[in-house]
């Protein structure tokens, strides 16, 4: 039975799969002083003080997929657009609600500064007050 490596090229047929053991299925530690972060640019290289915080920081995790709210558009071509049934997108519309996330204007924790009408005396405020008391002085 012929079995492929799923690279293409020259080699990509084998007369039969390789047996996986066990040993096979681990993830290997890395042991070099510096790595990878595996996402190019700067700041790509690091240290490898932890091997255990190495190796997370090499690890990504998938991005969560949001529940899509209305029809649905995949693929090209004719018939690719779905819609579900009126239950599914209630039951869509509810997990939303319940999963929505806020704005970073919304958490005032979150702003460098705070907002203008948070400010009792703005640099606009400062600039009439002083234009008030010079024209009080004349």
């Amino acid at each position: 039975m012929l079995a492929s490596s799923g690279r293409g090229g020259a080699g990509n047929m084998t007369d039969n799969s390789p047996k996986i053991t066990p040993k096979d299925l681990e993830t290997p530690t890395l042991k070099t002083s510096v790595v990878t972060t595996g996402r190019g640019g700067s700041g790509n290289m690091a240290k490898n003080s932890d091997p255990y915080e190495t190796r997370l920081r090499q690890d990504v995790e998938a991005v969560p997929r949001r529940n899509s709210g209305g029809a649905t558009h995949y693929g090209r071509g004719g018939a690719n657009v779905a819609k579900g049934s009126p239950e599914e997108e209630a039951a869509a519309r509810k997990a939303r609600a319940e999963g929505a996330c806020t704005d970073d204007d919304e958490q005032p924790s979150l702003r460098k500064s705070p907002s203008p009408e948070d400010k009792s005396n703005g640099l606009a405020a400062k600039g009439k007050q002083w234009l008030n008391n010079l024209t009080k002085k004349a």
